[in-house]
């Protein structure tokens, strides 16, 4: 959103997408994601953050399937592209910059 930033967008994303609410927001890395079959080119920014309350829902039924839990590593494919990127750089998402 206009003027939002990055740690009010992830606790607003957040909450907006799965009902979870977060505390200690931190900047992590980001990627650079070039989409070429949309031809669209984003700048990824991750966040790490604690857990503060809310219970886990799938609000965007149109968007996703289902929310789980995966060990980082062990991700499954086929992987969304800035996530992709943020394992081949080798940068450790869960340490604040």
């Amino acid at each position: 959103e206009f003027n939002e930033s990055i740690k009010d967008c992830a606790r607003r994303e957040l909450s907006e997408e799965t009902g979870i609410k977060i505390k200690n927001i931190r900047v992590g890395p980001y990627t650079n994601d070039i989409f070429k079959k949309e031809k669209k080119h984003y700048i990824t920014l991750f966040v790490v953050a604690d857990y503060d309350s809310g219970v886990l829902e799938l609000k965007e039924p149109e968007k996703c399937e289902k929310w789980d839990w995966f060990e980082w590593g062990k991700l499954p494919e086929p992987s969304f592209l800035p996530i992709k990127n943020l394992m081949a750089s080798q940068k450790v998402p869960f340490t604040a910059l």
